[in-house]
C-alpha cells in the first residue's frame, strides 16, 4: 500500500519509524509550510522534518496545496498524525482508501487540539489513542483502533512520548484492518472537547487546592510551562508534587530544602523550575542562586 504521512509534530516520528519498517511504502511526507521567524525572518525546519533523511517532503500552505499533492502523488491511504490542518472533503476523498488519523484521547471524549492536557486537568485517571477513519467533523470518523493507558502522575510531555510510540502500532493495526475489509465502527459514548491551551490559563493560582495546582503543573509540562510570579519575574514550575507540610498562606514558601510552597488547602514541593529567559533548572539550584527566603510569596 502507498502510505503518506501528514504531520508537523515530532509526534509522528514513531509512526515514521514503524511505516518505514513496514512492508507498505512511503512515498512523501506532507507537512505545513513553516513559517519565516527570528530577526532574519528566516524559514526555519520544524523538528520533525529536521530529524528525516532523505525522504520527499511536501510543504503545503492550504487545501489547495494539499488538493494539489494528493493528486500528484496518488497514494492509497493518508496516515495524520498531529497534522494541524481540518481536512475538507475534496482532500478526504482523493486517496481511494481515504486517511486515517491518530488521536491522543479516548475517542469520543476530548476531540481537538490539546486532549492529553485537557484529560490531566480534568483529573482522569486513564487516557489513550485511538485510530479513527478522518471525516468532515472534527475528530469524528468512525473508529479502526484504541488502546488505554493510566495516566499516573506523568506529564503531558511524558505521555506524549508513550502515546506517540503505542499508537503508531495502533496505525499499523488499523492499516492491517483496512486491507483485510474490516469496517470502522461508530463512536459511542459521551463527547467532549479538548480546545486549543489559552496562554492566560498556563498561570498558576495558589488559592486554589493541592489538586489542581499540582495537575495544572503536569498538564503544561515541558511546554508551554505553568508559572507563577516572584518578585515581579515570571518563574515556570516545571516538576511539583504534594508535599507533607501544612499549609499557612497561600504562595508563602514554607521550606527551602526542598523548596515548598503552600497552597489552600495544602503544599507543594517543586522540583524543577525555569526563570524567563534562562534554562531549566533543579529547584534546588535555583534556590541557592535566586537566594529565597522563607516567608517570600509567589503571586
Amino acid at each position: 500500500m502507498k502510505v503518506a504521512l501528514a504531520s508537523t509534530s515530532v509526534l509522528a516520528l514513531p509512526t515514521y519509524r514503524a511505516l518505514k519498517d513496514s512492508s507498505h511504502q512511503l512515498p512523501a511526507i506532507i507537512t505545513k509550510s513553516e513559517k519565516e521567524s527570528g530577526r532574519g525572518l528566516k524559514i526555519e525546519e520544524s523538528a520533525f522534518i529536521a530529524s528525516l533523511e532523505g525522504e520527499k517532503v511536501i510543504r503545503v500552505e492550504d487545501q489547495q496545496g494539499l488538493v494539489a499533492a494528493l493528486k500528484e502523488e496518488k497514494v492509497d491511504l493518508v496516515v495524520t498524525v498531529s497534522f494541524g490542518m481540518l481536512i475538507k472533503e475534496e482532500a478526504l476523498k482523493i486517496p481511494s482508501l481515504g486517511w486515517i488519523n491518530l488521536h491522543f484521547s479516548l475517542l469520543p471524549k476530548y476531540r481537538g487540539a490539546a486532549p492529553v492536557q485537557r484529560a490531566i486537568l480534568a483529573g482522569e485517571k486513564k487516557t489513550g489513542v485511538s485510530v479513527f477513519q478522518l471525516d468532515k467533523g472534527m475528530d469524528t470518523g468512525a473508529l479502526y483502533t484504541s488502546k488505554s493507558i493510566e495516566m499516573g502522575e506523568k506529564s503531558s510531555g511524558e505521555l506524549l512520548d508513550e502515546l506517540a510510540e503505542i499508537g503508531s502500532q495502533e496505525l499499523l493495526r488499523a492499516i492491517e484492518m483496512m486491507e483485510k475489509g474490516v469496517a470502522p465502527t461508530p463512536q459511542m459514548g459521551e463527547a467532549s472537547l479538548a480546545p486549543k491551551i489559552d496562554s492566560a490559563e498556563t498561570a498558576l493560582d495558589f488559592k486554589a487546592s493541592v489538586d489542581v495546582v499540582v495537575r495544572k503543573v503536569r498538564a503544561f509540562a515541558p511546554k508551554p510551562g505553568a508559572w507563577s510570579k516572584l518578585r515581579g519575574g515570571r518563574v515556570k514550575i516545571l516538576e511539583a508534587e504534594r508535599s507533607n507540610l501544612p499549609p499557612k498562606k497561600p504562595g508563602e514558601i514554607l521550606s527551602l530544602n526542598p523548596l515548598i510552597i503552600s497552597t489552600s488547602d495544602d503544599a507543594i514541593t517543586i522540583k524543577t523550575v525555569q526563570e524567563a529567559g534562562k534554562k531549566v533548572m533543579h529547584a534546588q539550584d535555583w534556590v541557592r542562586g535566586a537566594r529565597l527566603a522563607i516567608g517570600e510569596f509567589f503571586e
